[in-house]
Parts: C-alpha cells; sequence; structure tokens
C-alpha cells in the first residue's frame, strides 16, 4: 500500500506549536516520562523480568492522567486501551514503551504486540497513511502514542496499527533524545532483552 510521507517535527518551536494545538504541553509530557523511567528503574534484579517495562506502563499512565485529566482531557479505555480522550479535538492519547525513539533513521516499534483493540481503535489512523486520493472517513478519531525508549528518548506520534505493531507514521513530534534524563538511573541488573512491557487487555465473554 502506498504511503503519503510522515510528517516529522524535531524544532522545539515547530514541536510546542503542535502540541498547544493538541491541548498539551512539552514539559509536561516530560514529566510523564520522567515518572516512567524512574518507575522502570525502581525494580531490581529480583523483581520478574518484565518489571522494569510493566511499571513504566503503569506508572507512564498513570502521569499520563494525572497531568492532563481536567478541562480538556478525560480518562478513557475504548476496547480496553488504556490512554487520555480529548472530545473537542477528537484524539485519545496512549502510553507506550518502543525499541527506540526519536531516531531519524529507525522507526519506533513497540516493545510487546498490541492487542486486536488497539488496532480497533487506531483504525482511523490507516486513512491517514493511505494515497491522497484515497476516500477519508469523517469524524474518526486519532490516536497518538506517547512513546518512551530505555534511554528515556520520547516522541508524541501517531503511527498505524496493523498485525500487532507500527507498521507506518503519519506523524512523529520528537520531545526529547534522552539527554536530560541523566538523573534517572536504571538499577536492572540484567543482560537479555525485556518485552511483554505492555500489558495486553483480553475481554471477558459470557
Amino acid at each position: 500500500m502506498a504511503r503519503v510521507a510522515t510528517v516529522v517535527r524535531k524544532q522545539p518551536w515547530d514541536v510546542e506549536a503542535r502540541l498547544h494545538g493538541l491541548n498539551l504541553d512539552r514539559p509536561g509530557m516530560l514529566k510523564v516520562r520522567t515518572v516512567a523511567r524512574s518507575a522502570a528503574a525502581d525494580a531490581t534484579p529480583f523483581h520478574p523480568l518484565n518489571s522494569p517495562g510493566t511499571l513504566a506502563y503503569h506508572f507512564g499512565t498513570f502521569a499520563l492522567r494525572d497531568g492532563n485529566v481536567g478541562k480538556n482531557w478525560q480518562v478513557a479505555r475504548p476496547e480496553g486501551v488504556e490512554g487520555i480522550y480529548n472530545a473537542s479535538k477528537n484524539i485519545l492519547v496512549v502510553f507506550s514503551n518502543v525499541d527506540v525513539a526519536c531516531n531519524d533513521f529507525i522507526e519506533p516499534k513497540p516493545r510487546s504486540k498490541k492487542g486486536a483493540g488497539a488496532e480497533r481503535v487506531a483504525q482511523d489512523n490507516l486513512f491517514g497513511a493511505l494515497p491522497t486520493y484515497a476516500p477519508q472517513p469523517k469524524g474518526g478519531m486519532t490516536v497518538f502514542y506517547f512513546m518512551v525508549d530505555e534511554k528515556g528518548a520520547c516522541e508524541l506520534s501517531v503511527p498505524v496499527v496493523e498485525d500487532g505493531t507500527f507498521t507506518a507514521y503519519i506523524e512523529r513530534n520528537f520531545l526529547s533524545d534522552g539527554g536530560d534524563l541523566a538523573d534517572v538511573i536504571d538499577r536492572v541488573d540484567n543482560d537479555g532483552p525485556m518485552d511483554n512491557f505492555d500489558p495486553q487487555v483480553i475481554r471477558k465473554r459470557g
């Protein structure tokens, strides 16, 4: 499938203008990142292997809500996907651990497979990746992912979610390369991969 070119914003003033248009701000989003990475650093070698990512996901989602729910934002969990929703903008923001963020040459991939619910919720993002002559749905919700990697690099971006992963990007907004996070120390003593960072929600039937 043909894709339109990804809009990439890296300059602080450009990113901040975009965030302002979404009723968000850079200091607030960086605080979410710091809370998430600090929580991950609290895991010890005695914790389960996936604890750093699980803690980052839980506390990152908490911080996203704690810093934004109010006038413009509300708690939302469509299809079991936890995040915050802005009704006036018709956008959902979700926290996600990724392998890399703010990289000019590598697009982020989630550290754990996205469930069917995440794919359904973000289905309207797919139309943003279609050729410009393709018919566009009206009223569809845009899903932003606040992506944070292990080094503290983070971006607020709109991915296409297919087959459990991010396959393309409509836009990417670079917030930090992680260089400002020197005070958060990762104390996990492990050389192996840490997967399944974002818990999947399975609805009960019957």
